[in-house]
């Protein structure tokens, strides 16, 4: 993939030209990711490889799509991927199995969910206006699902209905009044909002109690960060360069997400993308903290995707990796770029 250049380039030229922070790993070092949708959770991804921060850092990516965060993950785990992009949830589930496997670096640091309906009136303060609603979420135990049941139980919420939609019929459920309100993530919430006249009215990344949370992961094996420590360090790195690109260039980050989806009105990928960045969603770090982990285990474990949490298979202590993270914030931190 060729990287992707813009005429307004220069105003990120500070972040641009940081110098490989790998100096002896071989130029051009192939690495494959494998990410589970093509999403704007990922765009760290897409703009690590636009902006060219992986050839920085002297390794080559090739970006394929396994169709699903199992099948990204079962790639790395069967070699077909060296690193993968999905709900890091696979690596303790891995390890529960006896297998092994390792979280280096978020990629969507916050529980970038929304709930969207026809009516306007907000629900973040006010939980109690879904009494007596019909709601649409995936079916069980997708994340939606378990987000939305999680909520009812935490709040003790009564008489709210969960109408099961595969994902991509949210929006057509609620303005076709067969459901009051819907959760989705981007960009069908913005789409939501702006093509369909509904009104976003609770964010889950808002909830204090929610974030942070280890929503998207780069996973891959500490087999691999063995035998390949500086393209793994490489790529990890990449990803941190790529995260605060976005916060301070946003408009370039627009762009580069429209590269990556086309169909979309520029409209709408600016929203989501601003959307994205008000929720902190794309971590202004790349390490994945304990609460982000805890977060993520406690719904895991509510949804029966784990045994369970805390065990030594599923901590965090034995899945996720700090090393890589902590050694690229200070390596782009020492550059200048905070």
């Amino acid at each position: 993939m060729k990287t992707f250049r813009f005429a307004t380039i220069s105003a990120a030229v500070s972040l641009a030209s940081i110098v490989c922070v790998n100096p002896t790993l071989a130029a051009d070092t192939p690495v494959r990711i494998n990410q589970a949708f093509q999403s704007l959770l990922y765009l760290p991804l897409y703009v690590a490889q636009e902006q060219g921060f992986f050839k920085q850092q002297g390794v080559e990516v090739k970006i394929s799509t396994g169709g699903g965060g199992a099948q990204s993950w079962a790639a790395v785990i069967g070699g077909s991927a060296d690193f993968s992009i999905q709900d890091p949830v696979f690596v303790p589930k891995t390890r529960e199995n006896g297998g092994k496997g390792v979280v280096v670096a978020g990629v969507q640091n916050a529980p970038t969910i929304f709930v969207f309906g026809k009516e306007a009136a907000s629900l973040q303060d006010n939980l109690s206006l879904l009494a007596g609603k019909r709601v649409v979420t995936s079916p069980q135990p997708d994340t939606t699902w378990a987000f939305m049941s999680y909520l009812i139980k935490q709040n003790n919420l009564k008489d709210v209905k969960l109408v099961h939609v595969a994902i991509g019929n949210e929006i057509p459920t609620v303005a076709a009044g067969r459901a009051d309100y819907a959760l989705a993530a981007e960009p069908q919430v913005t789409m939501a909002e702006q093509q369909n006249g509904l009104h976003v009215v609770y964010s889950f990344s808002s909830a204090q109690s929610w974030y942070p949370f280890a929503f998207s992961s780069l996973t891959t094996t500490q087999q691999y960060i063995d035998k390949n420590p500086q393209a793994a360090q490489a790529v990890v790195t990449a990803f941190e360069q790529a995260s605060r690109f976005i916060y301070k260039h946003q408009e370039e980050s627009v762009q580069i997400a429209r590269k990556y989806f086309p169909a979309l009105p520029e409209a709408v990928v600016k929203k989501a993308v601003q959307r994205e960045i008000d929720a902190k969603g794309y971590p202004e770090n790349v390490l994945v903290s304990q609460k982000a982990w805890d977060n993520n285990m406690n719904i895991a474990l509510y949804a029966k995707n784990i045994k369970a949490y805390p065990s030594e298979a599923t901590s965090y202590q034995n899945n996720v990796n700090v090393g890589l993270a902590t050694k690229a914030k200070a390596a782009v931190d020492a550059l200048g770029d905070k």
